[in-house]
């Protein structure tokens, strides 16, 4: 028997500790996938601080502080894509999308940086 992770997993943790309050919509994420129309993130997990060690080519490990967003896959009907755009109306910052690491279960990382005005 195998997990339905979006249903048992992903949906609660992001009703815990998702970014915004669905039912008030102007809290929540707005995704812009480029050259197609936006839409709000009802789950979502945003990180401003988000820490991750990257490898140099030398062998050499440098830690990193990025903001991230957790999604979850099932929100998307086209994969979320590199120069994509979210604005996170907690901060007002608008992001572009940098890198999609999706985790073979239904959740995307969204590595983020911030986007010029």
């Amino acid at each position: 028997m195998s997990i339905d992770w979006d249903d048992f997993v992903l949906t609660p943790l992001m009703g815990i500790f998702g970014e915004g309050v669905p039912a008030v919509e102007a809290s929540l994420p707005f995704y812009t996938p480029r050259g197609r129309a936006g839409f709000r993130l009802p789950d979502a997990v945003f990180d401003e601080q988000y820490r991750r060690v990257v490898e140099q080519g030398d062998g050499s490990e440098v830690s990193t502080s990025t903001p991230v967003l957790g999604v979850r896959a099932s929100l998307f009907a086209i994969d979320p894509a590199q120069g994509d755009r979210v604005l996170i109306p907690s901060n007002g910052k608008t992001y572009r999308v940098a890198d999609v690491q999706p985790d073979g279960h239904g959740h995307i990382l969204l590595i983020l940086t911030e986007a010029m005005a």
